[in-house]
Formats: C-alpha cells, structure tokens, sequence
C-alpha cells in the first residue's frame, strides 16, 4: 500500500499489435497517478512528488494533456504544505467540480523523511478536499472532511483511494480505507464517503469490507457500483456489486492471483468493464482484464499485457480511461532502482487498443 511500502516494498498474452510502448511523462517522482477525463476532453492526472514513498516533501502535482494522452506538455504543483501531501483521489462531477482528496502525513524525524517508529506517533489526521472548476488551474483552500477522521484511532493510517464517481441521484462517492492499528498485526477496513455538495463535505459512510484497502469503484451502465479491493494476506484483488448505491455488497469474489494489484475500473463505450491493475510478480508491471457481464468474470484467461520491464515490485498503480471507442490510454508508475529512489522513479503511460467485443 502507498502509505506502507516504506516498510515492505511493495506470462501474459502480448496484445496483437505487439506490446505496447510506453512513454515517460514525468521523471523523478510522478508516484500513484490517478487520471480522468474533463469534460473538454482532456485528460488530466495527479501524481505523487517531491520525494520517494514516505517524506515531509512530498506534494501533489497535476499533469495534462489535450491529446488523447500522446503528449503532457503541462506540469504544476497542486498542494505542498509543510508535511507529506500524498495519497491522491480525483474526479470530475456532473456541475464540472473537479474534486481532489488526499491526506496529509505527519510524524517524522529531524531528517524529514524518516517516520517514527511508533505507530501511535504516526499522524493521518483525516482526508482533506480541494475543488477546482477552471479544469485543475486554481483550487479552493483545503477542507478537512471531519468524518472521515472519526472513524479512526491514533496510530490509524487513513487514505482515499483511486477515482471519484457520481451516482444518477447526484451523490458523489469516494473511497476511503483505514489501516487500524489495534494490535501486532495491522487490520484493514474500506468505506465508501457520500457528498451532495459537489464535493465539498464528505460524510455518511457505509462498509465495502473489513478486510480490505486500495479500492476502486465504477457506476455500471444500470446504475449499480461494481467494486475492486485489494484483499487479504496475499493481496489479490476482489470485486464486489452494489445495487443500493453503495449501502451493502455482495460478497467478494477473487478475480486475480496473489501480488495482483491494486485496481482500476473503468466502463467502455461499448458497456464491458476494464479492470488495469499492477502485476507484482515477474515478470512485473501492469495487466488488464475485461468483463463483458458487469464483473462477473473477466478475459481473456491470459492477461492483456501492458508492461512487463519493472525490476522490481516498486510499480504499478495504472489509472486508464478510454479516449476514442476502443483507444486506451493507462497510466502507470515505476522505480527502476529502489537505492535511488526518486530519482530512478517515473510515471508513464502506454496507448493501447482494448480487443474487439
């Protein structure tokens, strides 16, 4: 998980077209990407900098592009207060509100970029939002969304996670999961977070799992949520169904193997579902997966292979969206040398066709 790697670090069929290639767009950081489409048609994605992993450095940069993700041009920095900025949710709404939650981590030494060793001194003191309606260029001043913080404990690590979304009532969701520090061994929660504001307070949780982090949501064709979770001690993913906008899921079902994640989901223009999702076993990198019966199982048996040049476990994270009808841009970050990081780290991204339906 973003917030845990400091501790533990975090053969598929090629595509007809070959592999495909991908192309750096931001060098020396550009860590946990999440990336939407505006309703201009531009693409637009928030990225971890200013540091590796953990660290009093780290900030929020935003990158563009007008292209269909070819180029990204634009780079600016979004938020950099005193402590670490990281852990990035993002979307747009209906009204044109462009929402960014994310935490703040405070709790480290003199040096800045080492954490306490004390769990309880570790401080995620709830997710703070900032809205945008000029396409990402200003952003009101950050609000800590007050419920979000109550449902945890000190020591609790807390993060929102992946894309926002809007149900057909209006109601914006956002995922949150809490790494719960009530023992030897850390236990994971994940909650989907109401607004019907436009994104300006968060509140009225409900359980998506007691076991799980770093879940990504979609709205179905039909108006149901279809969920994807990092879950349990080999961290594979799992997806559940809403069809109550989110109030209760259905039991999960295991879609990929161990060292299988985290998730994306998006839904194509011809209605399947595109899961992308980081592949932490050798050779590593990023995978996709199709589902042409909203997530009741996915294809092909082989995964589609997206990239597969990681050196180590240090990657993934890909965040896709579909450009024009079967185009897909995703990205996606990497370390190629964890001693040198985040020098050695870049985020990147690879055009690719999904298969025909």
């Amino acid at each position: 998980m973003r917030f845990l790697v400091v501790l533990a670090l975090c053969a598929a069929a090629v595509l007809a077209a070959g592999k495909p290639t991908p192309n750096i767009v931001v060098k020396g950081d550009g860590y946990f990407p999440v990336m939407i489409r505006l309703k201009d048609g531009s693409l637009l994605s928030v990225v971890r900098a200013g540091g590796a992993h953990v660290g009093r450095g780290g900030r929020l940069d935003m990158i563009s592009s007008t292209d269909g993700g070819k180029t990204w041009p634009k780079r600016w920095t979004v938020i950099d207060d005193a402590e670490d900025d990281r852990n990035p949710a993002l979307g747009q709404l209906n009204d044109g509100t462009i929402v960014l939650g994310y935490v703040v981590l405070s709790g480290f030494g003199p040096d800045g970029k080492t954490l306490s060793r004390k769990r309880a001194e570790r401080n995620f003191d709830g997710v703070w939002v900032m809205r945008s309606n000029d396409g990402g260029k200003t952003w009101t001043k950050p609000e800590k969304s007050a419920e979000t913080g109550k449902l945890k404990t000190p020591g609790t690590a807390i993060s929102p996670y992946g894309k926002i979304v809007q149900l057909k009532d209006g109601a914006a969701l956002m995922t949150v999961y809490y790494e719960m520090n009530e023992g030897p061994t850390p236990t994971y929660k994940s909650y989907v977070f109401r607004s019907k504001d436009s994104g300006k307070t968060w509140g009225d949780p409900s359980l998506i799992h007691n076991s799980a982090n770093e879940t990504a949501i979609t709205v179905l064709p039909d108006g149901s949520l279809l969920a994807a979770a990092r879950l349990g001690k080999g961290a594979s993913l799992q997806v559940t169904r809403s069809t109550d906008g989110g109030r209760t899921w259905s039991a999960p079902t295991q879609v990929t193997k161990d060292m299988e994640h985290p998730a994306d989901l998006i839904v194509l223009k011809d209605g399947r579902v595109l899961m992308t999702f980081g592949e932490r076993n050798p050779p590593r990198g990023v995978h996709a997966l199709i589902s042409s019966d909203k997530g009741q199982t996915w294809g092909p048996a082989e995964h589609i292979l997206l990239a597969d040049d990681a050196p180590n476990g240090d990657c993934g994270y890909p965040s896709s969206w579909e450009v024009s009808p079967g185009q897909i841009v995703t990205m996606y970050y990497q370390v190629d040398d964890i001693k040198n990081a985040p020098a050695s780290a870049s985020a990147r991204t690879v055009l690719w066709r999904v298969p025909a339906k």
